[in-house]
């Protein structure tokens, strides 16, 4: 992946979060795509109903905001705005899907929006349907679309005294949540989150193995646990300048030197076409921890992304099965 590159809809987590907590972020997005883009009052657009809307916001790998929406409690689907870098990306449609998503778990039977008539299309193939003939809103030609929600299902007395087979485990909304970094304390303890979770596997990636954040002790302390903890687990790490590495004396080489048998530590090959500033750790396939740029403690990490994590695991498995075992890892002394 290139550091540079537009935000893609792999890059992008979308996420539910509260106004109190998010609102100035919110605000800049809307401000930008309705007041600055699209020309709509000010009056308009801050129309006192954010406090009591459910609030939606999208953010890509660097953990900068690139989309939202909201719902109004009586059902109706807005704010839908996309930076114009970033639009084309599948960023809009997840966005709505979380709005839908998030109305039927509170129980609506139908969402309701304004659809600005130029994008029609895009709310027919998610399932809207439109409802009315063209109308003017903040001087921009939209119709009404609506959507029926599944009307959640009701046992009746006899049977809710069945055993439930399969029942749905209740989800961890601590562990599911999207963590934010900006500065090396706060990376440093997301990182420890995420490898504090590993039961079975660690996958390290960093250039230089930064000192401060995989050298601090509690970073060692907590790979070491792991590598101990049960006979099968298995932490890779890969880097690509060894010499560097070796000459700062990285506590994670003896490591790795004295538990060799579950700790692999590689070098990525010379001249491999791959983006050289980013670092990342996943546990267990399913955790997370990026850091977009190495020379900038900024980024975020998540205890429970599968779809992220297995996507920077398939990367990761490609650079280590084409890794080498660099001689100076081996025979350099500390």
């Amino acid at each position: 992946m290139q550091a540079n590159r537009r935000a893609t809809e792999m890059d992008v987590h979308v996420l539910h979060v509260q106004w109190s907590e998010q609102g100035t972020r919110l605000s800049e997005l809307r401000k930008r795509v309705f007041i600055d883009e699209q020309g709509v009052d000010r009056d308009i657009e801050w129309d006192g109903q954010d406090e009591v809307a459910e609030h939606f916001l999208a953010l890509n790998e660097a953990g900068l905001a690139v989309g939202c929406a909201r719902l109004l409690p009586e059902g109706q689907i807005g704010r839908m705005a996309v930076l114009a870098e970033h639009r084309r990306h599948g960023i809009g449609r997840r966005l709505l899907d979380l709005a839908v998503e998030h109305a039927t778990a509170l129980g609506m039977r139908e969402v309701f929006l304004h659809a600005q008539t130029h994008a029609l299309n895009f709310y027919r193939k998610a399932g809207f349907q439109q409802t009315g003939d063209t109308f003017e809103e903040a001087g921009i030609s939209h119709v009404e679309m609506r959507l029926a929600l599944p009307i959640p299902f009701e046992a009746d007395a006899e049977a809710r005294d069945l055993e439930v087979v399969n029942a749905p485990q209740p989800a961890d909304d601590e562990a599911s949540e999207l963590i934010q970094f900006d500065g090396e304390h706060q990376a440093r303890e997301a990182l420890f989150q995420i490898l504090a979770t590993a039961r079975r596997t660690v996958e390290i990636f960093s250039p230089l193995l930064d000192h401060a954040l995989f050298g601090d002790p509690r970073c060692i302390e907590l790979i070491s646990a792991f590598a101990r903890r049960a006979p099968r687990t298995l932490a890779r790490i890969l880097i690509i300048d060894a010499r560097l590495v070796v000459a700062r004396g990285h506590p994670l080489l003896e490591l790795a030197r004295r538990l060799s048998g579950k700790i692999r530590l590689l070098k990525v090959p010379d001249h491999w076409p791959m983006d050289e500033r980013r670092s990342f750790t996943i546990a267990d396939g399913r955790a997370i921890w990026w850091l977009p740029d190495h020379d900038a403690p900024i980024g975020w990490s998540n205890a429970r992304d599968p779809v992220q994590a297995q996507r920077a695991l398939q990367e990761f498995d490609t650079l280590f099965e084409h890794a080498v075992d660099d001689p100076e890892l081996r025979l350099l002394k500390l």
